[in-house]
């Protein structure tokens, strides 16, 4: 190390021990060298805005965020998020302690020649915290972090927001992934890079830009591109609900408190159970579709405050037995709601946050016109637009993978994973050979897995659809069952959407499902990750799906528009073929442009194409097949008439993934008056209309699991 690289170094050692020291300047070359100049295995973390290594220093380490060279990243915007950072410092909040702002060489090709470059190389410091992100940590209720622990989570969440809100700072991506948690488990909030410093006076701001993540950004944002300090509290309402049952989007709250109750401490249950009543009314109240009925952080803290303190709250509100607790007021599957039902109220609220949201919500998308005057809907309802199968030229692969499991060299138990991009087809490929005559003579299983991975939660969903059992709450027991159950069988299971990447928890997946002789145990895992695939899957090359090329695309479309049957083709032909070419090779944006596209006017074909939405970034950590993916989707969305547009904005209230009782939802939508009037059509025959529709766009899809009336 040269001289200036040891003397920074010290200052960086005294400022991570010195929790009022200001955070300061630091050289390229002293993170280089804590860094190993970068290498791969000091890598802890990689995003769509940058990579995190590990530095180690004489006395500690640190976490180094690299920022990857973006064209809209400038000196004025990374300028910014440093003035964010250094303006917090609270307990609840990643340590920031320095930054680099400086050029090096780099060899870049340019007009096809290698040159040398001044790259600019953009670095943040903070202190490390070794338990990593929050969104590790979450699991459902059967099992993971015992409710203190999640409580105290919660509170420090709460904690680092007021002080944010309080120092005028908006944070614009609050969700499990940015709170990071230390070796006692205390959350801090983390990753400023979309934050927004506002006047001492200032309350809101305007931006063309739709930044955030998915799941946690307001419904709002997406129609009046407004940033206010509502758009956190909508995202930490979501973060609780997430905190409190494990999924994303709204539960149950009565069966979680059930749930609950039986895993809480003896001797603190009610009281504990009153603090898990307290969160999840705060959650729902932060996540209310209306931003003017979201509590503000000094609410927020107040409330938990109280019931800190559970043996006080539990006096001062009556709450002090656990049949109070179980009267919260949520959404209910119930078929009737009248005026005398307790659930009215809340359902009219509901009612009215989804009509709020959806009558202006036209994404800026299309232009108002007489296509949007409200005249009786016409809803397509061609049954072979749902029922078909959808996948074109894809039995090529169906066919490579049946022979790959056929030709297993360990046919007791084998796993194979299909791999690609969000959309592109993989839960299709994995149905036709689910469907195939290879496994006609097999039990066979779906288990949809998504972003949290719970081992009780996946061995329950094979233990129901393989026997009477619901519920099995000991691991151990579970473990035993799959064994009885499994044990001298033929079995299919396909585990869809695993994110999981974590070794010990994937390696203690395929331990669970492992039952040894006497039986054959075929494991299909679909997954968007190379390296989910290659950890799950050591037996066999796992079965990368490529992309479909253009003329498949068109030809998606062409199916699902009735293509052929139309007079105006000929000048539709041309239209099309760019449309399809948008699509990026995702069959998931060619199936959903397609069927919005069925009935349209040519000129209706034309402002689909020459969209703008096309050209923006809609999620600024998102790939381009991500993109191409949510741009169709948006455009299909500010095609449905308002009604559509309210029955699917309230299946927001389910989390992702969940089976939803087709019957139960459709009474609650009548129930909620989201149906149109129709001189021709009663409400039921309306809502299995939409349904149709639904699943046609792809916004629905089939349920896998043997259910009956379930998506």
């Amino acid at each position: 190390m040269d001289r200036e690289t040891i003397t920074s170094q010290k200052v960086l050692e005294r400022i991570l021990f010195d929790e009022s020291a200001e955070p300061k300047a630091l050289p390229l070359s002293l993170l280089a060298h804590i860094t190993s100049n970068f290498s791969d295995d000091k890598e802890i973390g990689c995003g769509g805005f940058a990579r995190v290594y590990r530095g180690m220093l004489d006395s500690g380490t640190v976490a180094v965020k690299k920022l990857h060279d973006l064209v809209d990243m400038d000196e004025k915007k990374f300028s910014e998020e440093i003035h964010c950072l250094m303006k917090a410092k609270h307990k609840n909040i990643v340590r920031f302690l320095g930054y680099c702002s400086d050029t090096q060489g780099e060899m870049v090709v340019c007009e096809g020649k290698l040159v040398l470059a001044d790259v600019r190389q953009r670095l943040l410091c903070f202190e490390y915290l070794p338990k990593g992100s929050l969104d590790k940590q979450i699991t459902d209720v059967s099992c993971g972090l015992e409710w203190r622990k999640r409580y105290q989570i919660i509170n420090g969440i709460c904690d680092g927001l007021y002080y944010l809100h309080q120092n005028h700072i908006v944070h614009l991506d609050l969700k499990p992934a940015n709170i990071l948690l230390d070796d006692n488990m205390l959350p801090k909030i983390g990753d400023f890079g979309l934050s927004r410093c506002f006047g001492e006076k200032q309350s809101q701001a305007i931006t063309s830009k739709l930044i955030g993540t998915m799941g946690y950004l307001a419904p709002e944002f997406y129609t009046r591109r407004q940033i206010t300090f509502k758009l956190d509290i909508y995202s930490l309402g979501m973060i609780i609900i997430e905190i409190l049952t494990g999924d994303r989007g709204y539960a149950d709250i009565d069966n979680i408190l059930e749930r609950w109750r039986s895993r809480l401490e003896k001797s603190q249950g009610d009281k504990q159970l009153v603090q898990v009543r307290v969160c999840a009314e705060i959650a729902i109240e932060c996540a209310d579709f209306n931003p003017a009925k979201r509590p503000d952080t000094q609410h927020i803290i107040d409330r938990l405050g109280a019931t800190r303190n559970a043996d006080e709250f539990a006096t001062e509100t009556g709450a002090s037995s656990s049949s109070s607790v179980a009267k919260s007021a949520v959404v209910a599957p119930g078929p009737t709601i009248g005026p005398e039902n307790p659930m009215a109220n809340e359902l009219k609220k509901l009612t009215d946050g989804l009509y709020d949201m959806t009558k202006n919500q036209r994404f800026s998308l299309m232009p108002d016109d007489s296509s949007n005057v409200q005249q009786e809907t016409d809803i397509q309802e061609t049954s072979s637009d749902v029922e078909e199968s959808l996948i074109i030229e894809r039995t090529e692969e169906r066919d490579n993978m049946v022979a790959t499991l056929s030709g297993s060299i360990s046919p007791e138990f084998t796993v194979l994973p299909i791999y690609g991009f969000g959309g592109i087809g993989k839960t299709t490929l994995a149905q036709l050979v689910f469907d195939d005559a290879q496994f006609a003579g097999y039990f066979k299983v779906w288990v949809y897995v998504s972003q949290n991975l719970v081992l009780n939660k996946i061995g329950n969903s094979i233990i129901s659809q393989l026997s009477e059992e619901s519920h099995v709450a000991e691991r151990q027991m579970i473990h035993i069952k799959l064994r009885e159950l499994l044990a001298g069988k033929k079995v299919l299971i396909v585990l869809d959407d695993v994110w999981e990447k974590n070794p010990d928890t994937l390696n203690s997946l395929m331990a669970m499902l492992r039952v040894g002789v006497d039986s054959m145990v075929t494991v299909i895992v679909t997954t968007r990750d190379e390296a989910v695939a290659r950890e799950i899957c050591h037996t066999v090359e796992p079965y990368e799906l490529e992309t479909l090329t253009d003329k498949i695309c068109w030809k998606i479309i062409k199916q699902k528009t009735a293509f052929n049957d139309r007079v105006d083709k000929k000048r539709l032909k041309h239209i099309g073929r760019e449309i399809a070419t948008k699509c990026g090779g995702v069959a998931l944006a060619a199936q959903s442009l397609g069927y919005t596209l069925k009935g349209k006017t040519p000129d209706e074909w034309e402002s689909v194409r020459d969209h703008y939405i096309w050209n923006v970034s809609i999620l600024e950590e998102s790939s381009s097949r991500d993109h191409e993916v949510l741009a169709s989707m948006l455009i299909s969305y500010s095609h449905m008439p308002e009604c559509l547009r309210s029955c699917f904005t309230y299946c927001a209230v389910f989390p992702k993934g969940h089976n939803i009782v087709k019957y139960d939802l459709i009474h609650q939508w009548i129930a909620l008056g989201f149906t149109e009037r129709s001189r021709i059509f009663d409400s039921m025959q309306l809502c299995e209309k939409y349904v149709v529709q639904l699943l046609g766009m792809s916004f629905l899809q089939y349920s896998k699991t043997p259910m009956s009336d379930r998506w």
